[in-house]
């Protein structure tokens, strides 16, 4: 994938913890929008009472006294009053339901003192008054606690409110239960009162607490679920990526062993040229009896260290290709000079001199034979550049060093710099300008790079190349 599996787990958690948010709002917002319904539903239930009161058990007490069932003075608030009697149902439902609103009527000079508004519900009272609302609905913040607040009009429904209402019409009885009656100023239609529900907007959202605890899991299992298959995604391509570089790595292994059988021929070339005129000496000297016990064995030891140092080439190679199975310290100098020995007949066929500068003999715990094989690569690079642009003068500097601490190998020659549009595809698997080259060595160079915890970078400088390994 191009981007790590983490950066895009982190994004999605990013991503789940704004969806979690955004739907927890949704949520409150639903629940309060809900809770508005609710409450108005409730205050248009009183005001249904409080008509009902005026259009029904007022009519007939009245009739019962008309009959003389009743006295004339007759009254019962638990009969005739509609504030009473709608509170008294508040209490009934709150004590069985245990509900937490506070619900609550508001007049102006009203009969009861516990009817009486404060400052902000008596603004509202005024604008119903007014005209310029039908209801009210707000938050609103008492003490540090957060309630939701709403009200609606209680209008003057009958002209038989306005004579328990007045002192000359008043019953006896309610005068002195309340001694002042206060003379309501209105008509039929005009709005007298209001009624309120306070809610706490805390127990609004526990009310739906299940909302958000089932709509929360499924989101979380959806994200799982969803983590999980990009995991899923994520482990198919780091297979297919792991095989596909396996099978990258065979072939440039190959071409490595193709080209490291023609340097094994190269150094192989002079000791058995040398081998061959040692024993075309003894031939001769056989002939003409003048092979000495002294000569044989001189011609045997010359003929010894030959195959000595043939059998000491063959090692090296042989080495070079046995893979590393475990991370073992080497040092800046021991890499170097293996690279440069496996190439050595190559380079000198084709007079590139190899200069070599060890500032500091850094040591690494790593692959040495991964490391040889990438010094390898990038010299084969320059020897071909070299041919293709027909340089006399060949020359390969590396140089080991220590950068404020940090281990340092550069590679820089002489054989004419990379062009600015493709400098920065070299890298890319399978990016070639030579027809002959499976474009696999630089990548596979960077690949194994950064396996051994390290960079590889490249760049132009003066006349040439210079590719730079930081550890």
């Amino acid at each position: 994938m191009k981007y790590s599996f983490k950066v895009i787990v982190a994004l999605f958690v990013v991503l789940y913890a704004i969806i979690t948010l955004l739907f927890f709002n949704f949520y409150r917002e639903l629940a309060m929008k809900d809770a508005r319904q609710e409450a108005f539903f409730v205050l248009d239930t009183m005001n249904a009472i409080r008509d009902y009161v005026s259009l029904v058990q007022r009519p007939l007490i009245e009739e019962l006294k008309e009959k003389k069932l009743l006295v004339e003075d007759f009254f019962d608030p638990r009969l005739l009053s509609s504030s009473y009697i709608t509170r008294e149902i508040y209490n009934i439902q709150k004590e069985k339901k245990n509900i937490n609103y506070d619900y609550k009527l508001v007049a102006t000079d009203p009969l009861n003192p516990e009817h009486e508004g404060n400052a902000f519900e008596n603004e509202i009272l005024e604008t119903f008054k007014e005209g310029k609302s039908k209801e009210y609905s707000s938050i609103v913040n008492e003490k540090g606690t957060r309630y939701f607040y709403v009200s609606l009009p209680i209008h003057n429904s009958q002209e038989s409110c306005l004579q328990c209402h007045t002192t000359n019409s008043a019953p006896k009885a309610m005068i002195e239960q309340y001694h002042h009656i206060p003379t309501f100023e209105s008509k039929v239609g005009d709005v007298i009162a209001m009624l309120s529900l306070k809610i706490p907007v805390y127990s609004i959202l526990t009310y739906h607490v299940k909302e958000f605890v089932v709509g929360g899991t499924v989101m979380f299992i959806v994200f799982i679920v969803f983590i999980l298959f990009l995991y899923k995604i994520y482990r198919n391509e780091q297979r297919l990526k792991e095989k596909t570089n396996m099978l990258m790595m065979s072939q440039n292994r190959l071409a490595s062993m193709g080209e490291m059988i023609g340097n094994i021929s190269h150094q192989w070339r002079q000791p058995l040229a040398q081998v061959g005129t040692i024993l075309i000496n003894l031939e001769l000297h056989s002939d003409k009896d003048k092979l000495t016990k002294e000569k044989l064995t001189q011609k045997i030891k010359e003929a010894n260290e030959q195959l000595c140092f043939m059998s000491s080439t063959i090692d090296d190679f042989k080495n070079f290709f046995v893979p590393d199975t475990a991370n073992k310290e080497f040092s800046a100098q021991e890499v170097i000079y293996r690279a440069q020995k496996l190439l050595s007949a190559s380079l000198e066929k084709y007079a590139i001199a190899v200069q070599i500068d060890i500032q500091n003999n850094f040591t690494r715990l790593g692959h040495a034979n991964e490391i040889v094989q990438v010094l390898i690569n990038i010299m084969n690079n320059a020897k071909e550049a070299f041919l293709a642009r027909e340089i006399k003068e060949r020359t390969i500097k590396i140089t080991a060093f220590l950068d404020n601490g940090i281990p340092v190998i550069t590679l820089q020659n002489n054989a004419g710099c990379i062009e600015d549009a493709i400098i920065e595809k070299i890298f890319d698997p399978y990016f070639t300008t030579k027809e002959s080259s499976s474009g696999l060595g630089l990548y596979m160079s960077q690949m194994i790079i950064e396996k051994n915890g390290a960079t590889l970078r490249v760049e132009n400088v003066d006349d040439g190349v210079m590719f730079t390994i930081i550890f």
